[in-house]
């Protein structure tokens, strides 16, 4: 990998998640057993990637549907080497993370990197979902953020969502679901992610370094993450 820190990918060694206001959230999609596609939302930055994450890992996770962190498998989706686990971001995320290997196209392309998620990416994506999945029988795609979905790539992934391949969990984050085709909507099941009150979320930002955290929250709509960007 090639600077920058790599986004968070789960729970940590204990099974616990990055962001303390999360577990009501996991807890609900989690209830979602036979849902084959959720749509993790809130009105800005909450951790709908957190989540996400941490319900894949729960999904191939070899010990328990709680992703226990300490696992084969759960240590693979950290270090993303799990071959049934994909997650799918724009190029400009990519290279802001610092999520790249070596000889990547982005390192050599003179392109600006696209804040979409593009047609062909989702296609990719799509292929991939049709192999065989392996030890569980599960495949798990994550799209973040859904909301960057271009019309094209949004069509492509229609049919999936509809009748996707056996073993396959997508879950898709957002900010807006009402930017969403509603014809993508109609096919997820939603799960809300509520943001902590004041203290909680001050006391975390104090936690992360900032001790005068009132009128970045304020600013950021009473998101701790948005704040501490």
């Amino acid at each position: 990998m090639a600077g920058g820190e790599p986004l968070p990918v789960g729970v940590d060694d204990d099974g616990r998640l990055p962001l303390p206001w999360l577990e009501g959230a996991m807890r609900q999609a989690q209830q979602l057993k036979l849902s084959h596609a959720l749509l993790l939302h809130a009105s800005g930055p909450a951790g709908q990637f957190e989540v996400a994450q941490a319900l894949s890992q729960g999904w191939l996770c070899e010990r328990d549907p709680q992703p226990c962190g300490r696992c084969t498998s759960c240590q693979q989706v950290r270090q993303r080497t799990h071959p049934d686990h994909k997650v799918v971001v724009p190029e400009a995320l990519r290279l802001a993370q610092g999520w790249l290997v070596e000889d990547d196209p982005l390192l050599r392309s003179g392109a600006k990197p696209s804040r979409e998620l593009k047609v062909d990416q989702i296609r990719e994506a799509i292929d991939w979902s049709q192999r065989s999945a392996g030890q569980r029988g599960v495949r798990a795609l994550v799209l973040h953020p859904g909301d960057a979905l271009n019309a094209a790539a949004a069509n492509a992934l229609l049919k999936t969502l509809e009748e996707p391949p056996g073993g396959l969990r997508i879950v898709l984050t957002s900010h807006d679901p009402e930017r969403l085709l509603p014809t993508l909507r109609s096919r997820v099941q939603r799960v809300r992610i509520a943001l902590p009150g004041a203290e909680p979320a001050l006391a975390w930002l104090r936690e992360q370094g900032v001790e005068e955290g009132g009128a970045p929250l304020a600013a950021a709509g009473g998101s701790p993450v948005g704040a501490l960007a």
